[in-house]
């Protein structure tokens, strides 16, 4: 009960903001035509749904000025089909240890794939919960350049943490504000709410003693109604896997309770 306690404070405080959107880090190698399906199916599923969908070749796009493996290029080419897709390219920023000169690379070398299988935007992973100034040229960059179908690159900012300033999201289209276990997420609740329509949540290792299809279902109905932009969830353990290798065995009802 304490987990509907908390998510219930949250909801009584929170006024809804926006539909929320699934944001899926899809850090699997598209070895046959079914590694994506079940993200396929969802997004055919529910057409009206918004999927903010992380490529994510090599914790990059690969080397300078390369195009994707052919598997990725067929790969992303049936995402794009889907008209709720929109694709960001993962790029790691190293909680600002990375050189600026390779980060804004990473976003050149996406912006050169072919429009047939390209990017809509840039996914930063690993910025600091504080402001940096570099991050403004890294947004800029993108913003700036040409993308298929956009006039202006989408960007995705990952602190995985609440930041403390506000000028943050004057940087970003989303920014994830929570990325880490279910049981974590537990103890922080209320997630704080600056900008609820430009925030995105991520929670993975949903498992755990009295976890069950209703908490998902709760958990779910909570991140609506607080106006969140976007958010994940996975019942694959940290403590055992990697949690974004492969979809969640409760990817389909996370799916489905978003959309209801």
């Amino acid at each position: 009960m304490l987990v509907l306690t908390a998510l219930s404070a949250l909801l009584a405080v929170v006024p809804v903001y926006a539909t929320t959107g699934i944001i899926v880090p899809l850090y699997q190698f598209p070895s046959t035509s079914a590694t994506w399906a079940p993200l396929e199916t969802a997004m055919s599923t529910f057409p009206s749904m918004q999927f903010y969908i992380i490529i994510n070749p090599f914790s990059g796009p690969g080397d300078a000025d390369s195009q994707p493996d052919p598997a990725y290029q067929s790969s992303i080419q049936t995402l794009r089909t889907h008209s709720n897709a929109l694709l960001v390219g993962y790029v790691a920023t190293g909680d600002g240890t990375r050189a600026s000169a390779d980060v804004l690379q990473d976003i050149e070398t996406y912006a050169g794939w072919d429009a047939s299988y390209g990017m809509d935007g840039i996914f930063f992973d690993q910025t600091q919960t504080g402001f940096d100034a570099e991050y403004t040229s890294y947004s800029d960059a993108v913003r700036n350049t040409a993308w298929p179908g956009r006039a202006t690159g989408y960007v995705i900012m990952n602190p995985g943490d609440d930041i403390g300033n506000s000028d943050y999201y004057s940087l970003a289209d989303q920014i994830v504000t929570f990325e880490d276990t279910f049981a974590k997420f537990q103890q922080e609740s209320p997630i704080p709410l600056p900008h609820p329509a430009q925030q995105s949540v991520i929670i993975h290792t949903f498992t755990g003693p009295g976890v069950s299809d209703q908490t998902l279902s709760s958990v779910v109905q909570t991140i609506k109604s607080a106006g969140f932009a976007s958010t994940y969830i996975t019942d694959r353990n940290i403590s055992v896997e990697d949690v974004y290798a492969d979809f969640g065995t409760d990817f389909t009802q996370f799916v489905a309770d978003v959309a209801a």
